[in-house]
């Protein structure tokens, strides 16, 4: 009898090394996962594109459709996590999409496409204003606020974070980290966990006017009270001071004497959605109206896409609403007259925020 049980247990013990071999493999042989982070750009005649890198991949490939057709194109295989293409036509929005793979004995295994992501390249500036929106909203529900993210350690001006081109992929991974009970006081100059509003406005800038990493002393970082000052005197458009402020349109930058953020647009009811970083971090918000009601329509927008497109960061940090306060800031509106540094083939400018949005997110 204890012979058969020793028997018995032996074969048992063989099964569950087989299984567990089996399952290992499995493991290994899985495809990668989907790149996060995805990010496209037009910049004069170039497409950026960069994203976070994926765990384990040999590789990535990049595919392109023009909008309006069906099929997919691969323009690139690559081992990098930024490409620059040429050649694109001007005034044509593309669509990008980018995908892993890891290689095999027996071939090439693909992982999941990210998700989409659509561009054009302006035809006569350096960029538009839906392309730099769409840069601004790249960090929104996976960017924690970090006092000093995105200064130099001096913190006296732009730093490696608001240098780069694309997202760092260390602030997804220290956003998902943290609860609801978030305390940004506790993370002060904790330079490559997020970003702060200074900072994050200035990482917006210079993705949306550059095709590669800039060096120390360059970028567009400063205190939130100086920025729409100092955006208008680089000769990129005008300044406005609060007090002769009358309205809000899509990528106006508004800076006060703590805070600065990038307007999407504004409401019928004189209230404006916006994309800024606040504590808990980078968010879509909607203000109060001019009068102070705090159920404006950009309150209700700004919940609705929130919720919607980035779930687990609303479950965490529901809060949308922004006092009126934030309509006595100055404002910074760029020149769109087409020869400038921004130009408005969409015509943002005279689109509501509610238009705006739902052209924003088309290709989510």
């Amino acid at each position: 009898m204890s012979i058969f049980i020793l028997l018995m247990a032996a074969a048992l013990l063989a099964a569950c090394l087989l299984w567990s071999g089996r399952a290992v493999h499995a493991r290994a042989a899985s495809a990668p996962a989907a790149p996060e982070g995805f990010l496209a750009n037009g910049v004069r005649d170039r497409m950026v594109l960069s994203w976070e890198p994926v765990k384990g991949a040999d590789g990535y490939e990049i595919c392109e459709k023009r909008q309006g057709r069906k099929g997919w194109t691969v323009v690139k295989t690559t081992r990098k996590k930024r490409v620059v293409l040429s050649g694109r036509k001007a005034g044509v929005r593309y669509i990008y999409r980018v995908r892993a793979y890891k290689e095999k004995k027996n071939g090439v295994r693909y992982g999941a496409f990210s998700k989409k992501r659509s561009t054009e390249l302006p035809k006569k500036a350096v960029s538009t204003l839906r392309n730099f929106l769409k840069v601004s909203l790249a960090p929104v529900g996976s960017t924690m606020y970090i006092w000093g993210g995105g200064w130099n350690k001096a913190d006296n001006a732009a730093g490696k974070d608001a240098l780069r081109i694309g997202l760092n992929p260390q602030w997804r991974s220290f956003a998902g980290r943290q609860r609801s009970s978030y305390d940004y006081r506790k993370y002060r100059y904790r330079h490559g966990n997020g970003l702060d509003c200074s900072g994050f406005v200035g990482w917006s800038v210079y993705n949306a006017l550059h095709t590669k990493k800039g060096k120390a002393g360059e970028g567009y970082v400063d205190k939130a009270r100086n920025l729409a000052r100092n955006y208008a005197d680089n000769g990129w458009g005008s300044f406005c001071s609060a007090s002769a402020v009358r309205n809000y349109r899509a990528g106006d930058i508004m800076s006060g004497p703590g805070h600065v953020y990038i307007v999407i647009g504004e409401c019928p009811d004189g209230s404006v959605v916006l994309v800024h970083s606040s504590p808990a971090g980078v968010q879509i918000c909607g203000t109060a109206t001019p009068s102070g009601r705090k159920g404006s329509e950009a309150v209700k927008l700004a919940r609705k896409y929130m919720k919607k497109y980035y779930p687990s960061w609303y479950r965490r940090f529901p809060d949308c609403f922004r006092s009126a306060s934030y309509l006595n800031y100055h404002q910074f509106r760029w020149d769109v007259r087409g020869a400038n540094v921004m130009e408005d083939p969409d015509h943002y400018r005279d689109k509501g925020a509610k238009e705006i949005l739902k052209d924003l997110f088309t290709d989510r």
